[in-house]
């Protein structure tokens, strides 16, 4: 860390940076004056003074109002940032989760959703009661934006590549799982390639005519599988699934909830497949909110809570499989856990943006 010149800081008129960040953000000189309470020329003054100290223009004249530099472009975020952190310092008040009331914003995706939101209103429930959520499909187009302008608390997604100002945070990091209906899909466990690729699967992602991470590792073999239903919900693929012979792949560990809630078996896929990473992503200036703080921590503990003990166990099937004409013995593995705590426990409570 660099350490503070007061001199130099000496020098600088905090207002200089407010007037700054409102430049920016209208991009027109009497409105920005107007949003922080200022006259037209006094709001000039402060821009003439700003080129004066940092030696560029900053903005030129357009016809619709004015136009930033390079230079005021990539000054932007680190003044928002500052201004955001001071901001959250002078009004930093003490966060009791067990008493006070917050609402948080997070985009994750729905496969997320359903695995990792229960084990984290459990533990809501009983740390924070005040706690509310609202959740929103993971946009990883829009969803740094949104961060940058407040509308979003949380980005939950694959790592990707972030902005300076952006922090992020590994929490959790495992591999696919396969599911099938028991019942109807009568093979070994682990499943083999044989069957895996005379079996039809259903493929979630987010563009019928685009490959995913299966396509991509069976390509590599020189191979392909019968993709006979395309959906961009993985929500949807234990419905799916259920009474028909289909495959589906999903994340470990949406899978493994999937699993328990719709009495699915499942396996490790018969070919390698890369880690399915996901980490937090949050702006700069949230850290020095304590609310905040707690938030990711919840969800990393949520995280780890929904992580399976070793092993597999076999689920109760509904009805007995119909014999086969084989000798060797079928068995459908699956996994049984602790109970899901309900997402509709006492504690946090989730207002769904469709």
């Amino acid at each position: 860390m660099l350490p503070i010149d007061h001199t130099l800081l000496a020098r600088l008129d905090l207002n200089l940076l407010v007037a700054f960040d409102a430049l920016m953000r209208e991009r027109h000189v009497t409105r920005a004056a107007r949003r922080i309470g200022l006259g037209q020329p006094t709001m000039s003054h402060h821009l003439a003074r700003l080129r004066e100290l940092l030696g560029d223009e900053l903005f030129t004249r357009a016809p619709t109002g004015i136009v930033p530099t390079p230079h005021a472009l990539a000054l932007a975020e680190p003044v928002r940032t500052a201004l955001e952190c001071l901001q959250g310092v002078l009004t930093r008040r003490p966060f009791d989760p067990a008493t006070q009331e917050r609402h948080f914003r997070v985009s994750l995706s729905d496969g997320l959703e359903s695995s990792l939101m229960p084990p984290f209103l459990a533990l809501a429930a009983q740390e924070a009661p005040g706690v509310t959520l609202s959740l929103s499909p993971l946009q990883e187009g829009t969803g740094p934006a949104m961060l940058d302008d407040g509308s979003l608390d949380l980005l939950v997604g694959p790592p990707q590549e972030q902005a300076p100002h952006h922090k992020v945070r590994l929490f959790c990091s495992a591999g696919y799982l396969v599911l099938f209906d028991p019942q109807v899909v009568h093979v070994d466990t682990p499943l083999s390639l044989e069957d895996f690729l005379s079996i039809p699967h259903v493929r979630v992602s987010r563009r019928a005519d685009s490959s995913d991470a299966v396509d991509d590792a069976l390509a590599k073999l020189r191979l392909r599988r019968r993709v006979a239903v395309h959906t961009a919900h993985s929500l949807s693929v234990p419905h799916l699934l259920l009474g028909s012979r289909l495959l589906g792949l999903l994340p470990r560990r949406a899978a493994l909830a999937t699993a328990r809630a719709f009495g699915l078996s499942h396996s490790p896929p018969p070919l390698e497949l890369p880690q399915d990473s996901i980490a937090m992503r949050w702006h700069a200036s949230r850290d020095s909110d304590p609310g905040h703080r707690w938030l990711l921590e919840a969800m990393f503990r949520a995280a780890t809570l929904s992580v399976e003990p070793s092993g597999f166990t076999r689920l109760a099937a509904r009805t007995p499989p119909p014999p086969r004409r084989s000798s060797r013995q079928k068995v459908a593995m699956g996994f049984t856990g602790e109970p899901v705590p309900p997402s509709t426990a006492r504690g946090a409570t989730l207002k769904r943006k469709s």
